[in-house]
């Protein structure tokens, strides 16, 4: 898969949570911040929920680095899990329907967010294949045409995009119709523009402090440098 950060990049991600360095929790939050954004506002279909859902992650790490274990997997795949955690969890506690109801919404919801990861993790040639076949409509010929490919190519791609994307819902289909030159139905996939939208507010330092006045608020710290949790700063 596309994206995903060296395992040496991970562990030293955590170190320099744990020592409270507010740089490396704005480096996470502008690497992954879209990703917990998106798989957020698929569950929870509301923006400023799915911001909410998306401070709640990073708050949630920055309190308690260890909460994260690279020995498990990578971050991208630890955010991806918590913003699905917790958009499922706001979901449950808004849903006012019967239980059947509310497990099938979890579940179409559930299936939307994970076609949505799958499709911003996949290798960039499947991607953008997929994008062009989903959202312009394109022909097998027409996709090679604009890639500068071979059709037979295309083709691949195609098939490879799909049955990544399959995953999300078991979907079944071999991803070609017959005779028609184009690419059956999948789960759902969000325009590529609509995955990478950032939430609403941009970081600007850690999303919570246990003790003391916030980052730029009267009586706080003037420079940023390294936040202690106590609200302080580094030596």
């Amino acid at each position: 898969m596309a994206h995903e950060t060296p395992p040496r990049w991970d562990r030293a991600m955590r170190e320099r949570l744990r020592e409270g360095e507010a740089a490396a929790l704005a480096e996470l939050y502008d690497r992954f911040a879209s990703l917990s954004y998106s798989i957020a506002a698929r569950l929870v279909g509301d923006g400023e929920a799915a911001a909410e859902v998306t401070r709640e992650v990073f708050a949630g790490l920055w309190e308690s680095p260890d909460r994260f274990d690279p020995a498990r997997g990578p971050m991208r795949s630890w955010v991806a899990a918590e913003a699905h955690r917790l958009g499922v969890a706001r979901l449950r506690e808004r849903a006012a329907g019967e239980p059947e109801q509310l497990a099938a919404q979890v579940r179409a919801a559930s299936t939307a967010a994970r076609a949505d990861y799958i499709a911003t993790s996949m290798p960039a040639p499947l991607r953008d294949a997929l994008a062009l076949t989903r959202f312009q409509r394109l022909s097998y010929g027409e996709v090679a045409e604009r890639l500068g490919i071979a059709e037979d190519e295309a083709r691949r791609r195609l098939r490879l995009g799909l049955q990544l994307l399959a995953t999300a819902a078991g979907y079944g289909g071999t991803g070609e119709s017959r005779g028609s030159g184009r690419a059956e139905e999948a789960p759902t996939m969000t325009p590529p523009s609509a995955v990478a939208a950032p939430p609403p507010a941009a970081f600007t330092g850690p999303p919570v402090v246990t003790c003391g006045p916030e980052p730029g608020a009267p009586g706080a710290p003037g420079a940023p440098g390294t936040l202690r949790r106590d609200g302080g700063e580094g030596e």
